[in-house]
């Protein structure tokens, strides 16, 4: 279960999904987020918590949020820029106690700090030690398209050297603040996949299957509800694909329940075939669904990867 606990944030990362909703600077009400947490584990059997922003460390209530999902019984994962906020959360925190996946998007100052503030990726990797001294583990999200394909296998050798325990590398396409030249081509992607590959000194990859062989089943999150991702505003999406798309939240969360939203279901819900693409692609970015079908590929879920064994 992801928990999106404010819309506020000190960066504006050039690729950020969100996008213009970061301006609201919402915090998600304490009393909801509570209420959610209890209903996801002994209702839907939630055994971890992802808790995101904006940037979660900046919220206020966060260490109570954090203590009230270790009450339960979850495991927690806190996904943060880097930046000062979480360094203090990192020294307030008991040792071992959560995981932090930590995005990093440049393998020098120069690259990294252009997609996201100066400043930033001296203050992530510094977290980056000291989550470890403090035996929390620690994962890195990379997030590519063409602003930083050229340097991102030069990012995973990086991330090798901080030994991370793995790294998810994000398909960039073209919502919040990222535009449709960011979006790699579906030959860039795939040779990012055999440079990776190649790499003799790699972490352990999260590859995401954004272009699959035809004929293997795309598995939706949407049409299950098995991944939901409750929102500041108290909107609730069944995939983060639809962020940004008019009625994309299937639900909202009122009172205590989950209530769902129809015009969700009228726009946008399209049972998946075998051999199909991930319903959300033709709503987000109808050319990379041509892209992938003239190879006789389709496009996959954002969830779906491919575990690249660590080598070194």
């Amino acid at each position: 279960m992801d928990v999106y606990v404010t819309y506020r944030c000190d960066m504006r990362c050039r690729h950020c999904f969100v996008g213009n909703a970061l301006n609201q600077a919402t915090d998600l009400p304490y009393d909801d987020l509570v209420t959610f947490l209890r209903t996801a584990v002994a209702s839907w059997g939630t055994e971890e918590i992802s808790f995101l922003g904006g940037e979660p460390t900046l919220y206020r209530h966060l260490d109570r949020a954090i203590g009230e999902a270790h009450s339960l019984g979850c495991r927690t994962r806190i996904v943060s820029n880097g930046g000062p906020a979480l360094a203090r959360l990192l020294r307030r925190a008991p040792p071992g106690s959560m995981h932090l996946a930590l995005s990093l998007d440049g393998s020098t100052p120069g690259r990294h700090d252009a997609i996201r503030k100066p400043g930033s990726h001296r203050s992530a990797m510094a977290s980056l030690a000291s989550a470890r001294e403090l035996g929390h583990s620690v994962s890195a999200i990379l997030s590519v398209g063409r602003h930083n394909l050229d340097d991102a296998v030069d990012t995973l050798r990086l991330l090798a050297g901080a030994k991370v325990d793995y790294v998810n590398v994000h398909y960039v396409t073209d919502r919040g603040f990222a535009t449709a030249d960011m979006v790699a081509s579906m030959g860039e992607w795939l040779d990012l996949r055999d440079k990776i590959l190649a790499l003799e000194r790699r972490p352990a990859v999260r590859f995401e299957l954004t272009y699959h062989p035809f004929g293997k089943r795309v598995q939706c999150p949407a049409e299950s509800n098995s991944m939901l991702m409750l929102f500041p505003d108290k909107r609730v999406f069944n995939c983060s694909m639809y962020l940004n798309l008019p009625d994309g939240n299937a639900f909202r969360w009122q009172d205590g329940n989950l209530v769902p939203h129809g015009a969700f279901r009228d726009r946008y819900e399209v049972p998946g075939e075998a051999g199909g693409h991930c319903p959300a692609a033709r709503f987000v970015n109808v050319d990379v669904v041509t892209a992938a079908e003239t190879s006789d590929r389709r496009i996959g879920c954002i969830f779906d990867k491919e575990l690249i064994l660590p080598t070194g």
